[in-house]
């Protein structure tokens, strides 16, 4: 089990330097991530090359049996470079340039800033390719981070030209996929391409620019395309000197990058996580969903690059986590599929942006109740390690997540209070507070283990995905679609199908007509499993050869189909019409995985508490987090050893507040 931490000891006076690893060293870390921000003190002057301080950082770690994992530090590029290549400075939808002060402060597609990406990494790759201390490299940080994914600069314009060429071959077929024809908006050749930057009907929506849609989609897939294109280029040129694995840290749930292709080119996925962050409300469950996707990005476990260690904020903080907390994030993580966990950062920073992100350490060194948490996390994680590397999550549902989807959501959300991640992730919560295991996963990937896939609003259909689903469902698969499911077509515009278009057949419904709820409007909806309200949508379902298993009980389309179920096959297809608030759709997906087989870890639910089956080399265990400040009883029906405690359980298992159990 690999435990660490993010170092800056360019930072700190080298008389700090020994101190500080003695400190890792008696919490248990073992790896320590370096140089990610270095490139100034790596290169401070064109060709001019200085790793001495990273060499001796380095050794003195290794001294004390930690190893390194490297960043390529081209997420910062310096003063001097920024000057001699003021056009690698990427320009927002304004068409005004974001300039130097921050990070992030390049292009993706500018050729200089690529050409002095593959001198720097060459170097510090050739240095340290076959270094025994590096275990692993990290390119860049945190791409897209100051939402730096789109760029509007003359780069990207012909980036983006030849994008389109590659993709379309002519101009004709790219009017027609567009629909070009529309307010003259037809392109004569490849040159009359624009990006969609800010025009006259953009208003001061940052996503929605008032530009044709597929336009839009392709510019965002083409946006995304960039950064993958740009990792290739740093993992190939890291590959020249060195066969060490190579990993990037993702952001969970950041919408800009495709995650699915970012990581087919790593090998292996890691992220930064950070439960308790100012001004947004983040709950245990968006950090475990966010832990699924980022093992189901590659179908493998992953690694944790940075994990909170403190309260952090760049200019106001966030709370600081509460006595336990630290460990219950890191074995949540653990239980997810992480096998390493590193925190940021070790200290917190005196100067520059970061003051206020704390780290194990605060700016006096003083080890306090957060250094301690995490040494006794790192002690058990060393005694539990082989348990945990090589483990698998045991699920037998599935949700997935499509990018391409969340990104024609964005740019034509169809109501004002319609969130394409907000509605995955209360599908996936449902599922989880009723303990039931679900990977996130691609469209891409195998479906055929799965006995439940929830589609949650599948808008961009294609035939070549119909045909995926049709084999799934009738070979025994229970399929869950929503409102907005096969309204268009992959180029975001809209099929001449009856909705849900490629849907229809396989659900055994019609939406004869829809209502987008507006104003506080709430329509009234009878199912299966009791009352419900919808305050979103509303599609009025026209039965072909499904079941009604809900009914609207109020407005004009009252007595109308809400929700329904097909048979199909060897399976079975529900289609649900309308958002439904919590406690409705938690009876209703309960109905759900009941008759498609999927059976919960837990008879009756215990809310705040996780509960995640795993495999390792034929051993099961169960992990227990409970995510409550107060003590919880979980009636498990069976007998268990606590590997942490030692202490055997017999049915009743008591969680205290913020605390974990592994039962085998």
């Amino acid at each position: 089990m690999k435990f660490g931490v993010a170092y800056y000891p360019e930072h700190w006076p080298k008389e700090m330097w020994e101190k500080d690893a003695e400190f890792m060293r008696e919490a248990h870390i073992n790896l320590v991530r370096l140089a990610e921000f270095g490139w100034a003190k790596l290169e401070p002057e064109k060709g001019c090359y200085d790793f001495s301080w990273l060499d001796e950082a380095i050794e003195l770690l290794s001294r004390y049996s930690i190893q390194v994992v490297l960043g390529t530090p081209t997420a910062t590029p310096p003063k001097w470079f920024m000057d001699r290549h003021p056009e690698v400075y990427p320009k927002d939808r304004y068409g005004i340039t974001r300039g130097f002060g921050s990070r992030r402060h390049y292009c993706f597609n500018n050729p200089a800033f690529q050409e002095a990406t593959r001198e720097i990494v060459a170097k510090v790759a050739e240095h340290y390719g076959d270094h025994s201390s590096v275990v692993a490299w990290q390119v860049d940080n945190e791409f897209g981070c100051q939402e730096t994914t789109y760029c509007y600069c003359e780069s990207c314009l012909q980036a983006f030209r030849h994008w389109l060429q590659k993709k379309y071959g002519t101009i004709d077929a790219l009017n027609h996929a567009w629909g070009t024809i529309f307010w003259s908006q037809t392109y004569r050749d490849w040159d009359e391409i624009i990006l969609p930057a800010y025009s006259v009907c953009s208003g001061a929506d940052p996503i929605n620019h008032g530009h044709n849609p597929s336009l839009t989609l392709d510019y965002k897939r083409f946006a995304s395309d960039s950064v993958v294109a740009y990792q290739k280029l740093q993992i190939d040129t890291i590959r020249n000197f060195s066969a060490k694995p190579i990993t990037h840290n993702l952001m969970g749930h950041f919408p800009e990058i495709d995650y699915f292709d970012l990581a087919k080119d790593l090998d292996f996925v890691s992220w930064d996580n950070y439960p308790e962050f100012p001004k947004r409300s983040f709950s245990y469950l968006d950090a475990a969903m966010a832990h699924d996707l980022m093992r189901g990005t590659k179908g493998k476990n992953f690694w944790v690059m940075e994990q909170q260690s403190g309260p952090c904020g760049w200019n106001v903080l966030s709370d600081t986590p509460k006595p336990g907390q630290l460990r219950l994030w890191s074995y949540q993580a653990v239980a997810h599929g992480a096998e390493a966990i590193l925190y940021f950062r070790f200290r917190a920073c005196r100067f520059g942006t970061e003051q206020y992100w704390y780290g194990i350490l605060d700016h006096d060194s003083v080890p306090r109740r957060r250094y301690k948490e995490i040494q006794q996390t790192g002690a058990e994680l060393k005694a539990l390690s082989d348990w945990i590397v090589g483990s698998k999550v045991m699920a037998e549902t599935a949700m997935i997540k499509s990018y391409d989807n969340l990104w024609s959501h964005q740019i034509q959300p169809h109501n004002v209070h319609f969130d394409y991640q907000k509605l995955l992730l209360k599908y996936y919560s449902t599922l989880a507070e009723n303990h039931l295991p679900v990977d996130v996963i691609s469209i891409d990937d195998d479906l055929a283990k799965y006995k439940l896939l929830l589609l949650p609003a599948f808008n961009l259909m294609n035939s070549e995905i119909k045909v995926k689903l049709d084999r799934y469902v009738k070979s025994g698969g229970t399929l869950v679609l929503t409102f907005r499911s096969g309204t268009r077509n992959w180029d975001n515009t809209m099929s001449a199908l009856t909705i849900p278009g490629e849907f229809s057949e396989m659900a055994g419904i019609e939406v004869e007509e829809f209502d987008s709820l507006n104003r506080g409007r709430q329509v009234s909806v009878a199912t299966v499993v009791g009352s419900a309200m919808a305050s979103i949508w509303c599609d009025i379902i026209k039965p072909t050869s499904a079941r009604v298993i809900g009914d609207y009980t109020s407005d004009y389309y009252k007595g109308e189909p809400a929700i329904t179920v097909n048979d199909w096959g060897n399976g079975k297809v529900y289609y649900i019409g309308c958002d439904l608030d919590p406690s409705a759709l938690d009876g209703l997906m309960r109905y759900i995985s009941d008759n498609s087989g999927v059976s919960p870890l837990l008879a009756r639910p215990v809310r705040g508490v996780e509960l995640i089956r795993k495999e390792n080399g034929g051993r099961q265990f169960l992990m227990a987090l409970n995510h409550n400040s107060h003590e919880v009883v979980l009636d498990l029906k069976g007998d268990y050893t606590d590997l942490l405690t030692k202490r055997e359980v017999h049915s009743n298992f008591v969680l205290p507040p913020f605390g974990v159990g592994i039962l085998v």
